[in-house]
């Protein structure tokens, strides 16, 4: 019970209390140095998945896709999920908000839509 509470705290603290439980999706998880894509086998509820990171900046976007290029020139097309967590610039967004140019990481699960997008200008 002391944990949760913890958790609940931390998560307040960082502004995901209300958009990453009420969505039920993983934050973003931390990964040292320039990365542009990435694939971590993680358990959620008990079961396995692999969240599918990528980051890059935004060459096209419409309200159900976006398209990143990596920073090694990959390009690679991204489906959004309409319930995906955007943030922009720290803050609460929508996909509506993201812009070609801008700078960009999205998380998958297993393959699926983008469930969390974390923007900057």
């Amino acid at each position: 019970m002391r944990l949760l509470a913890v958790l609940f705290a931390a998560l307040a603290l960082t502004g995901l209390a209300g958009t990453a439980l009420a969505a039920g999706v993983p934050p973003f998880p931390r990964l040292p140095g320039t990365w542009s894509h990435a694939e971590i086998n993680v358990t959620l509820n008990r079961k396995p998945h692999t969240l599918i990171l990528d980051r890059g900046k935004i060459t096209k976007i419409s309200g159900v896709q976006l398209t990143l290029r990596r920073r090694d020139g990959t390009v690679v097309d991204i489906p959004l999920s309409a319930s995906a967590v955007v943030t922009l610039d720290g803050y609460p967004s929508t996909i509506y908000s993201l812009r070609r140019k801008m700078n960009a990481q999205t998380m998958r699960i297993d393959g699926g839509a983008a469930v969390r997008v974390r923007a900057t200008t």
